[in-house]
Protein backbone atom coordinates (compact mmCIF):
# COMPACT_ATOMS: atom_id res chain seq x y z
CA UNK A 1 0.00 0.00 0.00
CA UNK A 2 0.84 3.22 -0.79
CA UNK A 3 0.44 6.32 1.67
CA UNK A 4 0.94 10.29 1.08
CA UNK A 5 1.80 11.91 4.23
CA UNK A 6 1.60 15.44 4.84
CA UNK A 7 5.24 17.22 6.32
CA UNK A 8 5.99 21.02 6.94
CA UNK A 9 6.81 22.59 3.54
CA UNK A 10 10.48 23.21 3.03
CA UNK A 11 11.13 19.88 5.10
CA UNK A 12 10.31 16.82 3.20
CA UNK A 13 14.05 15.99 3.05
CA UNK A 14 14.11 15.38 6.36
CA UNK A 15 11.53 14.60 7.68
CA UNK A 16 11.70 11.41 5.01
CA UNK A 17 15.31 11.42 6.29
CA UNK A 18 14.25 11.52 9.94
CA UNK A 19 11.22 8.62 9.22
CA UNK A 20 14.14 6.62 8.07
CA UNK A 21 15.73 6.18 10.80
CA UNK A 22 12.82 6.27 13.26
CA UNK A 23 11.40 3.13 11.71
CA UNK A 24 15.03 1.53 10.68
CA UNK A 25 14.19 -1.22 13.93
CA UNK A 26 10.47 -0.85 13.94
CA UNK A 27 8.67 -3.52 12.20
CA UNK A 28 6.08 -1.62 10.73
CA UNK A 29 6.48 -2.58 7.46
CA UNK A 30 8.00 0.43 5.58
CA UNK A 31 9.58 -0.66 2.44
CA UNK A 32 10.13 3.05 0.85
CA UNK A 33 9.77 6.62 1.40
CA UNK A 34 9.54 9.13 -1.73
CA UNK A 35 10.41 12.66 -1.28
CA UNK A 36 9.65 14.25 -4.59
CA UNK A 37 11.79 17.01 -5.92
CA UNK A 38 8.21 18.72 -7.10
CA UNK A 39 6.00 18.10 -4.27
CA UNK A 40 5.59 20.69 -1.71
CA UNK A 41 4.87 19.94 1.71
CA UNK A 42 4.04 16.11 1.12
CA UNK A 43 6.05 12.93 1.26
CA UNK A 44 5.12 9.11 0.11
CA UNK A 45 5.49 5.80 1.85
CA UNK A 46 5.20 2.19 0.84
CA UNK A 47 4.28 -0.07 3.23
CA UNK A 48 2.79 -3.64 3.59
CA UNK A 49 1.22 -2.71 7.03
CA UNK A 50 -1.73 0.05 7.52
CA UNK A 51 0.23 2.73 9.29
CA UNK A 52 -1.05 4.49 12.90
CA UNK A 53 -0.13 7.74 13.06
CA UNK A 54 0.41 7.18 16.92
CA UNK A 55 2.68 4.76 16.91
CA UNK A 56 6.34 6.12 18.38
CA UNK A 57 8.37 5.63 15.24
CA UNK A 58 6.38 7.71 13.20
CA UNK A 59 6.45 11.13 15.89
CA UNK A 60 8.68 12.92 13.60
CA UNK A 61 9.04 16.43 13.76
CA UNK A 62 7.51 18.46 11.17
CA UNK A 63 5.18 15.48 10.27
CA UNK A 64 2.36 16.58 10.45
CA UNK A 65 0.17 13.46 9.56
CA UNK A 66 -1.37 10.64 7.11
CA UNK A 67 -3.26 11.76 4.06
CA UNK A 68 -6.52 9.69 4.26
CA UNK A 69 -6.68 6.37 2.27
CA UNK A 70 -4.19 4.61 0.40
CA UNK A 71 -2.74 5.57 -3.20
CA UNK A 72 -2.73 3.41 -6.28
CA UNK A 73 0.97 2.94 -7.90
CA UNK A 74 -0.29 4.63 -10.62
CA UNK A 75 -0.54 8.04 -9.17
CA UNK A 76 3.27 7.84 -7.92
CA UNK A 77 4.85 6.85 -11.19
CA UNK A 78 5.46 10.47 -12.54
CA UNK A 79 7.54 11.53 -9.94
CA UNK A 80 9.97 7.89 -10.32
CA UNK A 81 10.07 9.09 -14.12
CA UNK A 82 10.11 12.72 -14.21
CA UNK A 83 9.87 14.66 -17.53
CA UNK A 84 13.61 16.19 -17.76
CA UNK A 85 13.48 19.97 -17.26
CA UNK A 86 14.54 21.55 -20.30
CA UNK A 87 12.11 19.02 -22.81
CA UNK A 88 9.99 21.97 -23.47
CA UNK A 89 12.70 24.84 -24.15
CA UNK A 90 13.78 25.48 -27.51
CA UNK A 91 15.98 28.40 -28.34
CA UNK A 92 13.98 31.76 -29.33
CA UNK A 93 11.71 30.18 -26.28
CA UNK A 94 10.35 33.23 -23.89
CA UNK A 95 11.27 31.97 -20.26
CA UNK A 96 11.06 33.66 -16.53
CA UNK A 97 14.15 32.77 -13.99
CA UNK A 98 12.93 31.53 -10.71
CA UNK A 99 15.88 31.75 -8.58
CA UNK A 100 19.21 33.66 -8.46
CA UNK A 101 19.86 36.75 -8.54
CA UNK A 102 17.53 37.63 -11.71
CA UNK A 103 14.94 36.34 -9.85
CA UNK A 104 11.21 36.90 -11.70
CA UNK A 105 13.10 38.64 -14.78
CA UNK A 106 11.89 37.34 -18.27
CA UNK A 107 14.52 35.81 -20.76
CA UNK A 108 14.70 34.89 -24.07
CA UNK A 109 16.88 31.72 -24.64
CA UNK A 110 19.90 32.08 -26.95
CA UNK A 111 21.07 28.53 -26.68
CA UNK A 112 20.96 25.29 -25.09
CA UNK A 113 23.62 22.91 -23.87
CA UNK A 114 22.11 19.73 -22.93
CA UNK A 115 25.41 17.60 -22.08
CA UNK A 116 25.68 20.17 -18.88
CA UNK A 117 21.75 21.25 -18.97
CA UNK A 118 22.76 24.89 -19.34
CA UNK A 119 20.94 27.57 -20.85
CA UNK A 120 22.29 31.00 -21.96
CA UNK A 121 20.14 33.84 -22.14
CA UNK A 122 19.28 37.07 -22.47
CA UNK A 123 17.28 39.53 -20.49
CA UNK A 124 14.38 41.28 -22.09
CA UNK A 125 14.39 44.25 -20.29
CA UNK A 126 17.65 44.74 -19.78
CA UNK A 127 19.13 48.14 -21.54
CA UNK A 128 22.10 46.53 -23.05
CA UNK A 129 21.66 42.74 -24.42
CA UNK A 130 23.86 40.69 -21.44
CA UNK A 131 24.39 37.05 -21.54
CA UNK A 132 23.09 35.07 -18.84
CA UNK A 133 23.82 31.13 -18.40
CA UNK A 134 21.84 29.43 -15.90
CA UNK A 135 20.70 25.56 -14.90
CA UNK A 136 17.66 24.50 -16.51
CA UNK A 137 15.76 23.95 -13.65
CA UNK A 138 16.12 27.90 -12.83
CA UNK A 139 13.66 28.79 -15.45
CA UNK A 140 10.12 28.17 -16.12
CA UNK A 141 8.55 28.02 -19.63
CA UNK A 142 6.54 31.21 -20.28
CA UNK A 143 6.04 30.81 -24.26
CA UNK A 144 7.43 28.88 -26.74
CA UNK A 145 9.59 29.95 -29.77
CA UNK A 146 6.63 30.91 -32.78
CA UNK A 147 7.24 28.34 -35.50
Amino acid sequence: MFYAMRAAIGQEKNVASLLAQSVKYEDLGIKAILSPEGMQGYIFVESTETLDMRHPALKVPNLRGLVEGDMAFEELQKFLNPEPAMSNIQKGSIVELTSGPFKDEKAKVVRIDETKEDVVLELIEAAVPIPVTVKGDQIRLIQREAE
